[in-house]
């Protein structure tokens, strides 16, 4: 049994350097990935195909939360589903 390599998928790559670049656009603040890979999710959760990451939410006022799901949302487009949970962001690759 070989250990499985988990690797982070392109699209997230992109979705992060999106992310950030409308965050200081927004807000003049960077993100905050507090999980890609690692942390607990379910056990379908995209994070462990390196499909998924999250971002911090507590630096943003309610306002800049506000906006920035919005252009999140429409930067990444349909292919990405932008979730806000109850302290993050969780964003992933997830094309219907």
């Amino acid at each position: 049994n070989e250990p499985e390599e988990l690797t982070i998928s392109p699209f997230i790559q992109r979705a992060m350097t999106i992310a950030d670049a409308v965050s200081i656009a927004d807000t003049k603040k960077e993100i905050v990935v507090t999980s890609i890979l690692d942390g607990v999710h379910s056990s379908k959760s995209l994070h462990y195909k390196g499909l998924a990451f999250d971002m911090r939410t507590h630096i943003y006022t309610q306002y800049e939360l506000s906006k920035l799901m919005n252009n999140l949302k429409y930067m990444l487009g349909a292919n990405y589903d932008v979730v806000l949970e109850k302290d993050h962001i969780h964003i992933e690759y997830d094309p219907k």
